[in-house]
């Protein structure tokens, strides 16, 4: 009999409903044994989708968990760096978030890690936001002031921005990637492949090659009001609300070019996003109408099989909220299974050894359920 592949440990922090693992599990190379994040309806989808070795909890209030661990992911909450919204970045709890990954570094030593967040950190408070951050994870223990026998870990780091559509994600969404690895290692950061390059996987391609069915999960249509309906049928695909004239009684103000644009059907689809109030819910190519979560979900990248918790609300447009928001703060999953490819090649190439199926199962197992405070 065949002895099972060994794979890569993975942490997961600010997992939310599991974009980032389910593309690290989607490689082969690398296996979630502990994951968290503390918005409910996230980890229960998570849950459903990944498995019960989430931890739902409030970061700061966690202990770093007893796990073997080869690879750090962590998609820190990204909207304070956001160019689109207040830029506060360290001005807010939120914006500081990146401690906790420093924390989590100190104590697990992880012979990598993948930070996903918004090219806008690396500008933020006028780049004292990235200056500091950078520091945190090159230095882990000096930042977090751990007291070790021995030296804290540092790591050689490299900061990407690449556009998703690129690693074959049907939707231009630029991040920002910043790979670790361990410096003992003698082995840089990997660059972080574009498959998909100049030949962009469109729209068309993916809601129309193979057509939902009425009753696929999630998919909720019909949540436009009459006017919305009429507005959209005067907007082409590709255009937005500037092409109705100033004056006409359907007219709107627009601050963001997301507002009722349209898709493009020949191009991949513009970034998703979890909000979607004052017509940016993203609007379909065909009819005039919002997106279905469900295909919103086919934008990202994730399988028509994952299906999202939404809590079986009173009412469909509160359910839609649950998903939508889980959809849009979602990484990817065929953008991260082609980063942890990459980061996986990286440390095999410098020999960093594997765990076997029977070790990641344990630290799964001893995950479940675990909650507790820092002392």
């Amino acid at each position: 009999m065949a002895r099972a592949p060994r794979t890569y440990a993975a942490v997961s922090l600010f997992s939310g409903c599991g974009g980032m693992d389910l593309g690290a599990e989607q490689s082969g190379l690398a296996r979630v044994v502990w994951a968290n994040d503390n918005e409910h309806w996230a980890v229960e989808t998570y849950r459903r989708n990944l498995g019960k070795y989430v931890v739902e909890a409030d970061i700061t209030e966690l202990p770093v968990p007893d796990v073997p661990c080869d690879i750090l992911l962590a998609g820190p909450p990204c909207q304070d760096y956001s160019t689109l919204w207040n830029h506060d970045g360290l001005k807010t709890a939120r914006g500081n978030l990146f401690r906790q990954v420093a924390r989590f570094l100190d104590s697990l030593r992880p012979a990598a890690f993948v930070v996903e967040n918004v090219p806008g950190l690396l500008s933020a408070n006028h780049g004292a936001a990235w200056a500091l951050v950078r520091h945190a994870l090159r230095a882990p223990s000096n930042f977090v002031g751990g007291q070790r026998d021995t030296p804290g870990p540092r790591y050689d780091l490299s900061a990407q921005v690449i556009d998703m559509a690129d690693c074959g994600v049907p939707q231009n969404r630029e991040r920002l990637i910043v790979i670790g690895i361990r410096r003992d290692l003698g082995v840089r950061p990997p660059v972080i492949p574009a498959p998909y390059a100049g030949r962009h996987i469109t729209v068309r391609e993916a809601l129309d090659r193979d057509p939902l069915p009425d009753n696929a999960p999630n998919h909720e249509r019909g949540l436009d009001s009459p006017e919305v309906v009429k507005r959209l049928e005067i907007i082409p695909p590709g255009s937005n609300y500037e092409v109705i004239p100033q004056g006409h009684p359907l007219a709107v103000r627009g601050l963001i070019s997301h507002v009722y644009r349209r898709l493009a059907p020949d191009k991949p689809a513009y970034t998703m996003i979890a909000g979607g109030g004052g017509g940016t819910h993203g609007y379909h190519h065909a009819e005039p109408r919002r997106l279905s979560n469900r295909e919103k979900a086919r934008l990202q990248g994730f399988p028509d099989d994952f299906i999202f918790e939404d809590g079986s609300p009173r009412t469909r447009s509160s359910a839609y909220v649950r998903v939508r928001r889980q959809i849009g703060n979602a990484v990817p999953p065929p953008a991260a299974k082609i980063i942890v490819e990459a980061v996986a090649a990286t440390l095999i190439q410098a020999g960093v050894h594997a765990r076997s199926a029977a070790e990641i199962l344990a630290a799964r197992r001893s995950s479940q359920g675990k909650k507790g405070k820092i002392e």
